[in-house]
C-alpha cells in the first residue's frame, strides 16, 4: 500500500511542478503586457502550486517513512 501511496505523492509533485511551470508563464507574460488579471491568476496559480507540491511531497516523506519502518519490522 506505501508503495502505490509512493507513487500517488510522487504523480502529484510533478501535475504540480508542471502546473507551477504554467503559472511562471502566465506571470511572465503578463508582465509584458501590463496585465494585470493575468498576472493575479499566474501569481495565485504559483502560490497554490508551490503548495499542493508541498503536500505532495508530505505524501512521499510519510511512505517512504512507512516503507522504512516496514523493511526495519521485516529485518
Amino acid at each position: 500500500m506505501s508503495i502505490s501511496t509512493f507513487g500517488i505523492g510522487l504523480a502529484g509533485m510533478q501535475t504540480y511542478q508542471r502546473a507551477l511551470d504554467v503559472s511562471a508563464a502566465r506571470v511572465a507574460s503578463a508582465g509584458l503586457r501590463d496585465d494585470t488579471e493575468g498576472l493575479t491568476r499566474g501569481l495565485v496559480g504559483t502560490t497554490e502550486a508551490k503548495d499542493n507540491f508541498q503536500a505532495a511531497a508530505k505524501v512521499v516523506k510519510a511512505a517512504d517513512g512507512m516503507i522504512g519502518t516496514l523493511l526495519d519490522t521485516l529485518a
